[in-house]
């Protein structure tokens, strides 16, 4: 009967030693050395298997399910009030599970299956005995020379063909959870532990509800054969854990090159081992490789989905791994080349042949990355296409080069159409103005000149060499430009001071034109002071006011400046020919005049405008011109706007 304290009539301690007191010990040791005496004979047997074979191992454990029958069909011991425990169950049949765990990891899959076939049909065969003797026994007068009992054959046959199928269900089980604890736990002890407690208490569970469903006392024998069955788990898990530590290594190191390998072939455990190290170090050196090397390399499908790319393969791209797959590499490609590119890539795809392509991509920092891309048709065996294996280089730098070659090129290409431009020019501009000046020479040695007429003479001298002066001046300048030799000296400058100067020297040229000039300036008194190049902006709006003046033959010309934020925006609006749109990047160019082809030739070598544009530039501004054939042209030009 079992002995419950009454509540709050004893403390916990004295519950415990009352429990304690009603333990079984020495029975517990008897059990205990049974099943070191049973451990110790399978694993015996097991290690002298290289010798003798599995055969005197599965006889033994065939043994023991007869043995486990006779036990369980008339010994239970008492161990506590509550426990009951029969030597069969705990002790064999748990020693048989450990047993075909053992052949599963040492050996192989077949192996372990032959030796689950082989119990389940001894325990099939001891059940049918069983069943043919009784009858015998019942049906006919039996001598028992010996007085034995036999009530061994009286067993309940339901009982052992339950046993029999949750055996089967059991080793099974062994094998599929032992193989998934694995996955998830490294250590030894307890991927045994954790799969025999699991197994066995399936085991008690489902042969006592199946067994013993109308016994009273039910949840006592289920409670007992849980209890016992963990129990002689947890022992035998330290056992065979050190004899598979110390004794028999569970890790299998292949030599290849010994004597006895010629008659020792591998099993089908430990062939899979190999391989399964084989794959695992191939695929290591796959990725040590694919994250070493300076290209980007990608893998897809046959239908050209990509499934895998390496570290510098994103690097190049901007992308992440995850965001790379099937399709979504193309979001990082330029938009320019999407279209061109997928289409080409699908294409070689469908045609199962080589692709190159030379392409972009757009970061999302908006950094541009020039790549080739090449890949080619992974086959398998049967010579069918299973997928692509490419690689994507980065050619940022060779492009640039390129760009910047072909940028070379056409500047040398202009180079030599302005040298062209500049010679023509200059063959007119130059002999022009001498010309005048030694007609003009030889005209003053007349004896009969009036005074009147050689002083008219001396002034076309004069302004024939101003001109030539003027010209000399433009190209020294262009090439001090030109050769990076010009330097910006920044001082105090009054604006308005400048513009008036300049509309006073030019007033009488505009004048003698018939033409109105006017001047428009946007600040006053002490804001008009800025710091910038003196010299620099004078010969800017020097250079815009001239080429107006030259280009308008009627109507005004107006100039001044406004404040628009940071900046001091001038411009110089004429009525004269005005400049077709086609033409209007050409004339800040050098030597280049607005139309020099279709019209009369006007005087100037055709580098004002570019020097402009050049000192612009340095004064950190921008130029540009609105314009309409025969309306006129407005010239722009800006400059920052830094009080003194």
């Amino acid at each position: 009967m079992q002995r419950f304290p009454k509540k709050g009539s004893k403390n916990l301690s004295n519950v415990v030693l009352d429990f304690m007191d009603t333990i079984n010990f020495y029975q517990i040791s008897i059990f205990l050395f049974q099943g070191l005496i049973v451990a110790s004979l399978i694993l015996l047997l097991f290690r002298l298997r290289t010798i003798m074979g599995n055969g005197l191992l599965f006889t033994t454990l065939g043994l023991f399910q007869f043995i486990q029958v006779f036990l369980a069909s008339t010994l239970y011991f008492e161990i506590s009030d509550t426990l009951v425990v029969s030597p069969g169950s705990a002790i064999l049949f748990t020693a048989t599970m450990f047993a075909v765990l053992l052949i599963y990891i040492k050996e192989d899959a077949i192996t372990a299956r032959r030796l689950i076939y082989a119990l389940v049909i001894a325990n099939l065969v001891l059940c049918f005995l069983l069943l043919s003797f009784r009858l015998n026994i019942e049906g006919a007068y039996s001598y028992n020379p010996f007085d034995v009992s036999t009530e061994f054959f009286y067993t309940n046959v339901f009982v052992l063909f339950v046993g029999t199928g949750i055996l089967y269900i059991d080793s099974i089980l062994i094998i599929f959870i032992f193989e998934f604890i694995s996955k998830h736990i490294k250590t030894l002890f307890f991927r045994i532990l954790i799969t025999m407690i699991i197994v066995l208490s399936f085991d008690a569970i489902c042969f006592t509800l199946g067994s013993f469903w109308f016994f009273e006392d039910i949840l006592k024998i289920l409670y007992s054969g849980l209890v016992s069955k963990i129990f002689m788990a947890l022992f035998y898990s330290i056992l065979f854990t050190l004899y598979l530590k110390y004794i028999e290594k569970e890790e299998f190191r292949a030599n290849y090159l010994t004597f006895k390998d010629i008659y020792h072939s591998l099993t089908y455990r430990q062939k899979f081992e190999v391989v399964e190290k084989a794959i695992q170090l191939t695929e290591s050196r796959y990725h040590t490789l694919t994250n070493l090397v300076p290209v980007g390399i990608f893998m897809t499908r046959a239908d050209g989905k990509t499934t895998f790319v390496n570290p510098k393969w994103c690097s190049i791209s901007g992308l992440t791994q995850e965001e790379a797959l099937n399709d979504g590499w193309l979001n990082a490609v330029h938009p320019e080349d999407s279209i061109k590119l997928k289409k080409g890539w699908y294409d070689d795809a469908v045609r199962r042949k080589n692709s190159d392509a030379e392409y972009r991509f757009l970061k999302p920092d908006g950094s541009i990355t020039w790549v080739l891309g090449q890949a080619i048709p992974e086959y398998n065996d049967k010579k069918q296409v299973i997928g692509y294996v490419g690689t994507i280089t980065d050619i940022t730098d060779i492009k640039l080069y390129e760009i910047e070659l072909n940028r070379l090129k056409e500047k040398a290409e202009e180079s030599d159409r302005l040298k062209s431009a500049f010679l023509a020019n200059m063959s007119h501009e130059i002999r022009t103005p001498m010309n005048g000046i030694l007609g003009l020479a030889e005209l003053l040695k007349e004896p009969k000149l009036s005074g009147d007429e050689q002083q008219l003479y001396l002034d076309l001298i004069k302004e024939s060499g101003a001109r030539m002066l003027n010209i000399i001046k433009d190209i020294i300048d262009i090439s001090k430009i030109e050769a990076d030799q010009v330097k910006v000296s920044i001082n105090e400058v009054d604006i308005n001071k400048q513009t008036e100067y300049l509309y006073n020297f030019f007033k009488p040229e505009t004048n003698k034109k018939g033409i109105d000039l006017l001047l428009n300036n946007g600040l006053q008194g002490e804001d008009a002071f800025i710091v910038t190049d003196k010299e620099k902006f004078n010969a800017i709006l020097t250079n815009l006011v001239k080429n107006a003046i030259k280009y308008t033959n009627e109507g005004s010309i107006e100039f001044g400046y406004q404040l628009q934020g940071d900046f001091l925006e001038f411009y110089v609006k004429d009525s004269g020919m005005g400049i077709e749109k086609n033409r209007q990047e050409a004339i800040f160019e050098r030597f280049v005049q607005a139309d020099i082809e279709d019209r009369y030739a006007l005087e100037g070598a055709g580098i004002g405008l570019s020097i402009a544009k050049a000192y612009v530039k340095m004064l950190q501004g921008n130029i540009w011109l609105k314009s309409k054939k025969n309306k006129g042209s407005v010239f722009y030009f800006t400059i920052p706007y830094k009080k003194a």
